[in-house]
């Protein structure tokens, strides 16, 4: 007696591919315009000479220079993690993990090429007005059943002390999970990655052994994705993902006995005779926290558990949409916007192209055909003998008044206007998607400096914007990423990965071992409550060279002149050292410096606040504090005067290098070079004079402080 068909799933599977259905009529008139922006871009259809190829193919493809235009400003060069502890309090294992989740991670984006999938997701959104970029965890497990040898050798093992043979990382994995288990509640799972390593419960080799794990990125088509219905991102309830399988990988890929269980017998024997692929939609239903697939008849195909187990389900960060309305999840196509304007344009150019066609030197002689035909058949720089040449010459306006050509003054006119008309166009274009000729490199030569930055400031604004959206792509996969790591990633992977000790060694000292159990302790909690994970600041665009250069050399120039300003107030005592390296690091952070330097500021300002700290604390009396000699404070003065008159004399030496640089008139930056060098040499020679004399009074002073010390205990031995 066979089975009867599990209608429930079909269904199931059914009411799934209904709201697929219902999610796309919604959003239909975007997936039309977006259809039709696509085909403007690739210009696949059909060319005509006539107008009736306009919105399908284009003459002048302005969406294609403007997608090519704006794609590289958005994002040319991969992100950089920027992962640190929210509070900077002394911690060395919150130190350890961020340094193990900003590694992994890099590794992560080198390996998955996520700039190519981030490009990808920016050409869908500015095409289409939807770019997705997708997560995937991957491993191979090799290995399989042990066979009768190999459990022969585990029981043997079993008895051969309390380490059974294991190896060292095996005997450190489980005294990390006996330490885990100690710290966790008796129902708290360890979670995957940080459990026994696959060891068999005898202290066996591993029965399959995972290797290279990692973390994968697909950009996914604006044409295969469908979500529930909300009005936040965050409260839509499912997403759907196309897919399409080869009717060869079923078995490999869902699971046969769930399929066929749906069907009766003459049902499964056309499933099993369809050699056609096999389309569908993966679903994660976050109300249920599963995945399932369905095929676009509504057949279940497989159903499993939330495979990442991320905080928010989905595998996606919010998507990208350069023109969002608020209480509204259905995208804008941005080419939808000034598609008239594209037509126009696109006509004035089919116009211009006709008008250049027609536009041939024509005419019409009289007399024989034999006569002037010939001339007109000439090659550049060649001659003609005429018939009756006398004939010519005397008839009333010669050879001239014989010819009469087709008139091209007209068609010259009408082009220059079209011409015009089409850059007005173009201006239009440009006002309308914030495009500006500046981000484009064209300028025109009458304009100055100034005018060109300011244009390039105000200019850019939107694309800064945009720049801004996708650095919070990047900054929502890191923090997913964050998540899947420390729950997928065994201990082997990530101490291969990133280079840090993990696994406990036989050779560890307490300490070391108590530190990595710490290490593993915070790495099973949610890393985003405890760490500021973000992108490193225009890490996903390459920054002009000139204009980090300007603000390299405008940093280095204040923070010369604010040391010369504040150290005769700190050797004065009227500044603390600590409260100076703290305004000047708190300055420091209007600069796009980078991660190192910022961190070599934050060490600036602890060691500061170290050092004035033990001199508060450290009593008055202790030797090392008592009152320096007259002949000390009279040089420590004079150091200080040379000091403060360097100071001048630099003052002086910058006035006056501008003053003769202004004088001179000298415009080539290598002039400025020579001279300034030349200058600095002599300045150098000076000081090396003055040091030298300085060195020679200190000397003196000491010798004389030392004859002193010797002539006064002589003399009251003497007494």
């Amino acid at each position: 007696m066979t089975a009867s068909p599990n209608r429930k799933l079909r269904e199931e599977g059914q009411r799934w591919i209904d709201k697929i259905k219902a999610a796309e009529k919604l959003e239909k008139d975007w997936l039309d315009d977006a259809a039709k922006a696509v085909r403007a871009y690739t210009n696949e259809e059909k060319a005509e000479n006539d107008e009736k190829a306009l919105g399908s193919r284009y003459d002048f493809n302005i969406l294609f220079a403007n997608v090519e235009t704006i794609v590289p400003a958005v994002i040319n060069s991969p992100p950089v993690p920027d992962i640190r502890r929210r509070f900077n309090d002394p911690d060395p294992a919150a130190r350890i993990v961020a340094d193990i989740m900003e590694r992994a991670i890099s590794v992560q984006i080198d390996d998955s090429r996520l700039q190519v999938e981030m490009e990808a997701g920016a050409q869908d959104s500015f095409l289409a007005g939807r770019g997705i970029v997708r997560l995937k965890f991957k491993s191979d497990i090799v290995g399989g059943e042990p066979t009768d040898q190999d459990l022969r050798d585990a029981d043997a093992d079993t008895d051969e002390g309390p380490d059974n043979g294991r190896s060292s990382e095996e005997i450190g994995a489980t005294m990390f999970n006996d330490g885990l288990a100690e710290t966790a509640a008796s129902d708290d799972p360890v979670p995957l990655g940080f459990g026994s390593n696959g060891i068999g419960g005898n202290g066996g080799p591993p029965l399959e052994t995972v290797e290279n794990e990692r973390i994968c990125f697909e950009a996914v088509s604006w044409k295969d994705y469908r979500h529930g219905p909300a009005k936040r991102w965050e409260d839509r309830q499912w997403d759907a993902f196309r897919f399409v399988i080869p009717k060869e990988d079923e078995e490999e890929s869902f699971d046969s006995n769930l399929i066929r269980s749906q069907f009766d017998e003459g049902e499964k024997n056309t499933w099993s005779k369809s050699d056609g692929d096999i389309c569908g939609w993966e679903i994660w239903c976050k109300k249920t926290r599963k995945v399932k697939f369905v095929s676009d008849d509504g057949v279940m195909l497989k159903t499993i558990d939330d495979p990442l187990g991320l905080k928010n389900f989905f595998p996606i960060p919010t998507p990208m949409q350069p023109i969002e309305l608020t209480g509204r999840l259905k995208p804008v196509n941005p080419f939808s916007i000034y598609r008239k304007l594209a037509d126009q344009l696109d006509t004035i150019t089919k116009r211009i192209d006709v008008l250049t066609k027609a536009m041939k030197v024509r005419g019409w002689y009289a007399g024989e055909a034999a006569d002037l035909k010939s001339v007109l058949q000439l090659e550049d720089n060649e001659f003609a003998p005429i018939d009756n040449g006398e004939l010519w010459s005397k008839s009333q306006g010669g050879i001239a008044a014989a010819i009469a050509f087709w008139p091209i003054e007209k068609f010259i006119t009408a082009l220059q206007e079209l011409y015009a008309d089409r850059d007005q166009t173009k201006q239009a274009i440009y006002e309308i998607t914030g495009i500006s000729d500046i981000v484009r490199g064209a300028s025109a030569a009458s304009e100055t400096a100034t005018a060109q930055n300011i244009k390039s400031q105000w200019g850019s604004l939107r694309i800064q914007k945009m720049q801004r959206m996708m650095e919070r792509c990047a900054r929502d996969l890191f923090v997913m990423m964050s998540e899947i790591i420390p729950k997928l990633f065994s201990l082997n992977t990530l101490e291969e990965m990133t280079g840090i000790p993990l696994l406990p060694n036989p050779q560890d000292t307490p300490d070391q071992q108590k530190l990595k159990l710490d290490v593993i302790n915070l790495l099973r909690r949610p890393l985003a409550s405890y760490y500021r994970i973000d992108v490193e600041s225009d890490s996903t665009i390459r920054a002009d060279l000139t204009r980090q250069k300007q603000e390299v050399s405008q940093f280095l120039q204040g923070a010369s002149a604010y040391f010369a300003a504040v150290a005769p107030l700190v050797q004065q005592g009227a500044l603390p050292a600590d409260a100076a390296v703290e305004i000047f690091s708190s300055t420091s952070r209007m600069f796009n410096l980078g991660k190192s330097v910022e961190d070599t500021l934050e060490k600036m300002v602890t060691d500061a606040r170290a050092k004035a700290e033990q001199a508060r604390n450290q009593p008055q009396g202790q030797p090392g504090a008592q009152e320096p000699s007259p002949e000390q404070a009279e040089t420590a003065i004079k150091v200080k005067q040379a000091q403060q008159d360097e100071e001048r004399r630099a003052a002086e030496f910058q006035t006056r290098m501008e003053r003769e640089t202004a004088k001179a008139g000298v415009d080539s930056q290598k002039a400025q070079r020579e001279l300034a060098i030349k200058v600095l040499e002599e300045e150098l020679k000076r000081l090396e004079v003055e040091a030298k004399q300085l060195d020679v009074q200190m000397k003196k002073i000491d010798l004389a402080s030392k004859a002193g010390a010797i002539i006064q205990p002589q003399s009251q031995e003497m007494a």
